[in-house]
């Protein structure tokens, strides 16, 4: 199988693959998993991927409690409107990704 790394949808076919690996850490309680999952990310990042907005699959959201690899939902006072996640969940994941925030803890 050959991959095109310049193919228009690559970076969000990554994330989407990371975010379903999250899933599957957080759907068998597996922390060595989740946290290979983030190294990946980092070296991604690190060798210039994008982050896309999916990229907050990855965390517990902190506006709903949305688990790993969970849509959120709405909230008063923080309504989705076309998104399927909360801007703040995609505001940390980006921030814990790059290293700028500690990472919190994905599962529980």
């Amino acid at each position: 199988m050959r991959i095109d790394v310049n193919e228009p949808n690559s970076v969000e076919q990554f994330w989407d693959g990371m975010r379903e690996a999250a899933a599957a850490a957080t759907r068998h309680q597996d922390d060595d998993l989740y946290e290979a999952i983030v190294k990946i990310g980092r070296s991604a990042l690190a060798q210039g991927v994008e982050l896309v907005p999916s990229s907050g699959f990855f965390l517990l959201c902190p506006v709903c409690s949305a688990l790993s690899g969970q849509r959120c939902i709405n909230v008063p006072g923080h309504p989705l409107d076309d998104s399927r996640l909360h801007a703040e969940r995609v505001e940390l994941a980006g921030k814990a990704i790059r290293g700028e925030v500690p990472l919190p803890r994905p599962l529980r």
